[in-house]
């Protein structure tokens, strides 16, 4: 923050009137205004609260409830208060009064008269824990000394009065310029310095594991042991309770002498960072959780919420497995990243359900209604979702969530807000606005007019690019005992758009005229419904196909009836992979999208009539991406394409999504 003369000339009197206060008050007394005054920070502080719990979420996903978290921010805004105000006490500390207050724990003096002994000096290394201003105070009046790096602040007179109080007991400090120079010279000189070292350092910085995440870490603590030979030694200040803390020096960090330097400071900084990590799990409301912590990660969650369609599963899978692509090729260039496994970007999904139909309007409606800023979305959650959907979900983790679907479009947006996450949605939606959406991808039959700058459109719905592997399909060949020769797909749905009329005899149909162009291809036939089927279609297609004998797969989906594969799920992969040519009703836009993405010729038919299913399939018949018809004439258009044969590929492809989302991440 830059500094204003007269803002600062305020605080800085403040300040010194709080210290002329601090110092005369018992340490009990102190420290419980502290504590009150972190309460009231913990009320204003809304910003604040929430990069924290954002921190928190990170480090402890699925580990603590909401209330937990809650908690541990309030003893952290408590901790820093009691903190701000023994620092204004600073200039009545004395050797009594740490020997009162701050006494070392068992093994501390010996840890530091070990690493001492080796005559090459000390590197203590702390972060903002306990009251960490305390440890190089109470270090010097146990007589060590240090030289201590210091950030400058944004306030000279602030700055400088922070420094009087550092050094008026035998402390050092040191800030920009030549401090390297400064503390090689106090290590060659056998004296101990001191450096803070647990927040972000950018792009400089080296790459360890700090609560399961790869976090971005000063290194020059590290970098001056390896080039001195001075041992490096975690210290921390514990607060018990109160003003009573616990003076703590772990034992020296153990650097390997052998490897490359970067190798050998990469071991230094996980090493520190595992001793850091430790102490702050066993007193998580004692470090400073308001700094972006992971800034820096090259890694990323990506949480999908799914309503259980397999639709809008399939497309949601998609756009994380293209996302976690792009991201690759953006961060592709590191040299950080070197040996690091891949994928740097984790997909989970969350499966969630309502309560009823009220209290999912309910929640579309809190969604609508919060202002751009709203953090409260977890109490809407609570209170809209069944219990066993919000458990899964209140303390999860993502920097990306994605949901598809109008129903999960609430869940994501109000999710997103309370963690900072990006809230990112397939198709457009009304309610929430897809504008207070961090990105939307759609289908270009889904969108009309001006494509905004935080729009994707597609060709059509999004499609996996992972293929079945040749083994995979071997399996699925000898499990259904197919011929050998060619194999004819089809794909049957059920009414999709409302008010719009469905025939169930005109499937009948096609289904005659498949069966007609199988036998004349001597081909087998590779069936599957969808959840929107109708029964009584279901009835008939096992009455016509269950024992035809070019019928080698008859999946129904409502029935969960397998036709001879493990799951259901199976059938859509087995069918893409081993069908020659495909057939597939117009009502499912993710559907025709998936059969187009093999690159085999599709035959669509039946779509609603003036729907956005037929205007979809219309715009790929006149590209020449595939052919449209119903009735007998679908069995015709089969065959007289020849088999194997290969049908364009949709355009706005893969590559070209995946440049988009490069650019975005």
């Amino acid at each position: 923050m830059k500094a204003n003369f007269y803002t600062e000339s305020i605080l800085y009197s403040l300040a010194r009137a709080v210290s002329a206060l601090a110092k005369r008050l018992h340490p009990r007394v102190n420290a419980a205004i502290g504590a009150a005054a972190g309460t009231l920070l913990y009320a204003l502080l809304t910003a604040r609260k929430r990069v924290a719990l954002d921190n928190l979420r990170a480090a402890f996903e699925d580990r603590c409830t909401p209330r937990q978290y809650r908690r541990i921010l309030r003893e952290m805004f408590q901790n820093f208060g009691r903190t701000f105000m023994e620092i204004a006490a600073i200039p009545r500390i004395d050797r009594a009064y740490i020997d009162r207050w701050v006494p070392p724990s068992p093994g501390s003096r010996e840890h530091m008269e070990s690493a001492l002994a080796k005559g090459k000096g000390v590197v203590l290394i702390t972060g903002h824990f306990g009251n960490w201003e305390l440890s190089s105070i109470s270090g010097a009046l146990y007589g060590y000394p240090t030289l201590v790096l210091a950030r400058e602040q944004g306030w000279p007179k602030l700055n400088q009065l922070l420094i009087r109080y550092r050094e008026s007991k035998g402390c050092k400090v040191v800030t920009k310029g030549f401090a390297v120079r400064e503390l090689v010279q106090g290590l060659k000189e056998k004296k101990i310095i001191g450096i803070l070292s647990d927040q972000d350092a950018g792009k400089r910085g080296t790459l360890a594991p700090f609560f399961g995440r790869l976090a971005s870490t000063a290194s020059g603590a590290v970098e001056l042991s390896i080039r001195t030979g001075a041992p490096i030694v975690p210290i921390f200040i514990v607060r018990k309770s109160g003003p009573a803390h616990e003076l703590v020096a772990e034992e020296p960090l153990v650097v390997p002498e052998q490897g490359t330097e970067e190798e050998r400071v990469k071991a230094g900084v996980a090493a520190y960072l595992q001793v850091l990590e430790r102490r702050i799990r066993r007193n998580p409301a004692q470090w400073l959780w308001l700094h972006r912590r992971w800034k820096s990660t090259p890694q990323r969650r990506i949480l999908i919420f799914s309503d259980g369609k397999a639709g809008h599963a399939a497309q949601s899978r998609a756009l994380a497995g293209k996302m976690q692509a792009a991201w690759e090729r953006k961060i592709a260039g590191d040299p950080r990243l070197k040996g690091i496994p891949r994928p740097l970007a984790g997909v989970r999904t969350a499966e969630i359900r309502f309560r009823n139909r009220f209290t999912r309007f309910l929640l579309t409606l809190a969604a609508t209604a919060a202002p751009g800023k709203f953090s409260g979305g977890d109490v809407w959650l609570r209170l809209c979702l069944a219990p066993e959907s919000y458990r899964r979900i209140c303390s999860a983790h993502a920097d990306i969530s994605i949901s598809c679907g109008a129903g999960m479009a609430a869940v994501n947006l109000l999710w997103a807000r309370t963690i900072r996450a990006r809230a990112v949605h397939i198709t457009r939606v009304r309610f929430p606005s897809w504008r207070r959406f961090d990105l939307v991808v759609t289908p270009r039959h889904d969108w009309q007019g001006t494509i905004p700058s935080k729009v994707l459109v597609t060709d059509g719905a999004l499609v996996p690019d992972q293929a079945v592997g040749p083994d995979q399909l071997q399996t699925w060949k000898r499990q259904l005992n197919l011929s050998g020769g060619p194999a004819i797909g089809l794909f049957i749905g059920g009414p999709a758009a409302k008010g719009k009329r469905w025939d169930p005899e005109e499937t009948r149909e096609v289904v005659q005229s498949i069966l007609a162009a199988a036998d004349s291809a001597d081909a087998d036939l590779l069936v599957t419904t969808s959840r929107r089927t109708p029964p009584e279609l279901e009835e008939w297609l096992i009455q016509r196909l269950g024992t035809h004998p070019r019928c080698k797969l008859l999946t129904l989906v409502n029935r969960s009836q397998t036709g001879g594969l493990k799951t259901t799920a199976e059938a859509v992969p087995c069918i893409l992979g081993l069908a020659g040519r495909l057939a597939v009703s117009g009502d499912s836009i993710s559907m025709v999208s998936e059969a187009l993405a093999t690159g085999k010729p599709v035959v669509a038919f039946s779509p609603p009539p003036g729907t956005k299913y037929e205007r979809f399939l219309n715009q790929l018949r006149m590209e020449g991406k595939l052919r449209v018809s119903a009735g007998t004439r679908v069995g015709l258009l089969l065959s007289e394409t020849p088999n194997g044969s290969r049908a364009s590929a949709p355009a706005g492809g893969p590559d070209l999504l995946k440049e988009s989302l490069q650019q975005w991440l």
